[in-house]
């Protein structure tokens, strides 16, 4: 059809035939390109096409007639499942061979100790074959190097359209060529890949002053783990994790735009101190937010908070109900990132995959930011080293203000007695291992569902098996904190630190760097507790023996 202004949107390679078969999505596609033409006309040029107009409308009705009963056929409900967190403090206390300290790190960070769980939220349902369709244009352009946006070519934005799509990209190396401002180009970029900007009408001026806002809010503290780095590190992981496995195609533009955004700002103004240290000390936070989420909280309201100044709000073109959805989406993932719901997290993900179908939307993309949160295990030695000696001192820095004060130090938190090795080998082991396996499972269930209700339309079928780029990193780091761990007989002189020089010498490869922030499972220890049945999609034990064979599982942690 002939178009009435330029279009960047992919344009399908076939004509749709004379006679559609409505549920084609080659010629959904069409009919909605087309639909998007007519829209951009203006009414003198839709009086010439009236023909062509009315033509385009009555296939857009009939393919929406057609989709109804689709529709509702495959509508998300809400999964309630209850807290196994009894079931996984029971199952840590009764692994042999794991330091006391480890033990105790566990149950304090990936437990609920106090309060109960708090309410669902009702999740949007899942979009038509229409929007599935549009989406689905959108795959080329996500792999695409550069972004087509008229921007200078710096080196910061020069090694974004290089490698913002690698697994292993340097991040750190990144934030240096942006001195310390890393959301303006790359908040930005990752919007474009997608066709967000055009979609939402956002003004790139106001985005880049609210990216400079929670560049400010990220540094604040001056942490040396939750800082901006960490921020844009977890933002490309999301991107990466939703556009390499192909599962941004089945979500609607907003879920994308919500996701990224609360990748983006999940731990703005993060204090560099655990929620439980703002609970003992009864900080000014822990009084407004009432002991719970305390972090999480804080930071969702921070960065709503920045939408207050109209020259800072890149989303003021959103109509009310996108905006809402988009909010509702934001404040259930970041507060998915307290740690210590992540076992209740990750045991109600596993059930739910009993009846993929029935899968509740926002449960799938709170679990994809956690686990981009805590990914640092699955990249490159380098690259997870720096990240455990920067999370580590963090811990220790957090210790030293307990001591000041006459508190008892938090698991880790010692400079002095903490295994950092240990703690890596059980928090790969217990929380890594299984968040990751349970993520691929959950991916391939989701398109595995997709695929079902394509080919039942006859549409050919394709293979829905994602890419893991995590697993082979993953192995290597374990293996390398597990040759690094101290003998029992020995004392550690050390602490358990290593070099970078001494971690290269090591036979094995790769390992990671320490602690992370926010995880999730119990599944992968040596023997995984005695669940029901393994939903259909799930392979966690055998990925799991792959990477932690001996079972021994010391964590080491992360400050929500």
């Amino acid at each position: 059809a002939p178009k009435c202004q330029n279009s960047d949107d992919i344009t399908p390679e076939e004509d749709a035939p004379s006679k559609p078969d409505p549920l084609d999505p080659k010629n959904i596609a069409e009919s909605i390109l087309r639909l998007e033409d007519l829209k951009s006309c203006s009414s003198q040029q839709l009086q010439q096409k009236q023909d062509e107009s009315l033509e385009v409308l009555e296939q857009a009705l009939t393919i929406l007639k057609h989709t109804e009963s689709i529709i509702s056929s495959i509508r998300r409900a809400s999964v309630g499942m209850v807290s196994e967190d009894i079931e996984a403090q029971t199952m840590i206390s009764s692994v042999e061979d794991t330091p006391k300290a480890v033990k105790e790190w566990l149950a304090a960070t990936f437990t609920k100790q106090i309060f109960g769980r708090r309410q669902t939220v009702e999740p949007p349902k899942f979009r038509s074959i229409v929007q599935a369709v549009r989406a689905s244009m959108y795959v080329d352009k996500i792999t695409r190097k550069a972004s087509q946006a008229n921007i200078t070519v710096t080196p910061a934005t020069a090694m974004l359209q290089e490698d913002l799509n690698k697994w292993d990209i340097d991040v750190f190396k990144y934030d240096a060529l942006t001195n310390n401002k890393p959301f303006r180009g790359l908040f930005g970029e990752v919007l474009q890949r997608y066709g967000l900007i055009k979609r939402f009408k956002i003004n790139l001026t106001h985005l880049e002053n609210y990216c400079a806002l929670v560049e400010q809010g990220y540094n604040m503290h001056g942490n040396p783990y939750h800082n901006a780095v960490h921020g844009a590190d977890v933002l490309i992981t999301t991107h990466n994790l939703i556009s390499s496995t192909g599962f941004a195609a089945w979500m609607t533009d907003i879920e994308i735009m919500a996701l990224l955004f609360a990748a983006m700002i999940h731990d703005v103004e993060h204090t560099g101190t655990t929620n439980n240290f703002h609970i003992c000390t009864s900080s000014p936070l822990t009084i407004l937010y009432n002991d719970r989420s305390v972090l999480e909280n804080h930071h969702i309201s921070t960065a709503f908070r920045y939408f207050q100044n109209e020259e800072s709000n890149p989303f003021s073109k959103l109509s009310k109900d996108d905006f809402r959805e988009m909010r509702g989406i934001v404040v259930e993932a970041v507060l998915g990132t307290d740690m210590s719901a992540h076992f209740t997290q990750i045991k109600n993900m596993q059930n739910a995959l009993f009846t993929p179908s029935a899968v509740n939307r926002n449960t799938a993309l709170t679990l994809i930011l956690h686990c981009a949160d805590i990914s640092h295990p699955t990249k490159e030695w380098k690259l997870h080293k720096k990240w455990t000696d920067d999370l580590m001192e963090e811990f220790f820095i957090q210790g030293d203000q307990e001591t000041q004060l006459g508190l008892p130090n938090s698991p880790l938190c010692n400079r002095l007695e903490t295994l950092i090795p240990e703690s890596q080998v059980g928090f790969i082991d217990f929380i890594i291992i299984p968040s990751m396996n349970l993520l691929g499972d959950m991916f391939d269930a989701l398109l595995l569902v997709h695929n079902e209700e394509m080919d039942k339309e006859g549409t050919k079928k394709h293979d829905v098996k994602v890419k893991r780029p995590w697993e082979a990193r993953l192995a290597e780091n374990r293996a390398r904190w597990k040759s690094l761990v101290t003998p029992k007989e020995e004392t550690p002189a050390t602490n358990g630190r290593i070099s970078e020089d001494e971690g290269e010498k090591q036979d094995t490869k790769s390992s990671s760097n320490g602690p992370v922030q926010k995880s999730s499972s119990p599944a992968a220890a040596k023997q995984p507790p005695p669940a029901a049945k393994q939903p259909p999609p799930a392979t966690p034990p055998k990925q799991a023996t792959r990477s932690g064979e001996n079972g021994k599982t010391p964590p080491v942690g992360s400050n929500d």
